[in-house]
């Protein structure tokens, strides 16, 4: 008897594309299956987005399979085209179109997944004033910054370029959001939590001690 997985079917919007933070969607496993791109939205996504959609869809190629389709209805808008093949392949939608989640009302049966809404969801929020712990793995841009990782998201932290591979007290300045993912940067705070450090200081302080 030969088992069928069934095969989560997204149909994405040209809205979502442009925006690129589909990719990670799908690189890092929050979502699995096929994706559909319609050739009215491929068309659209290369009239206005040019080389950058383009590297979107080629980026998601390389982890996912995408079928591009064609609607058999002439002159048809881009919403009412993605719903429409969304309806009869029984797919969700991707978008961050507020026109396409207007338009859905007319489709109950599509779900359309907001990705400005499932970002706010997933992200973690830093909010200014919180006190964080970060390991600083390396040197920022400027000469004094040092960059660490929090729950996936990029922590500059100012005057902690000296700090490499040492955990550092901050607090959070701001957040930033964009297409290509969060950066909070943060100011140095006094005090360290690394333990090492703080055993090699203990050492250190007690041989003077006894010397």
């Amino acid at each position: 008897m030969l088992l069928f997985r069934h095969v989560e079917r997204y149909v994405l919007d040209s809205s979502s594309i442009l925006d690129g933070r589909i990719i990670q969607l799908f690189n890092k496993k929050i979502f699995e299956g096929r994706v559909i791109v319609p050739r009215l939205v491929g068309a659209i996504v290369k009239k206005v987005g040019g080389n950058n959609g383009e590297k979107t869809l080629s980026s998601l190629e390389k982890n996912v399979p995408v079928e591009f389709v064609v609607d058999k209805g002439n002159g048809l808008i881009e919403e009412i085209c993605v719903l429409r093949i969304a309806n009869r392949k029984k797919a969700k939608v991707f978008t961050t179109s507020d026109e396409l989640c207007r338009q859905a009302k007319s489709y109950p049966k599509v779900r359309v997944i907001d990705i400005r809404d499932l970002y706010r969801t997933l992200t973690p929020i830093f909010t200014p004033d919180r006190l964080i712990t970060v390991r600083i793995l390396k040197k920022g841009l400027r000469a004094n910054e040092g960059v660490g990782y929090l729950e996936g998201v990029k922590i500059i932290v100012e005057n902690a370029a000296k700090h490499v591979n040492q955990v550092v007290n901050a607090r959070v300045l701001t957040m930033i959001s964009s297409d290509k993912g969060s950066l909070v940067f943060c100011s140095l705070r006094d005090g360290f939590s690394d333990p090492s450090r703080r055993t090699r200081e203990s050492a250190r302080n007690t041989h003077h001690g006894r010397s």
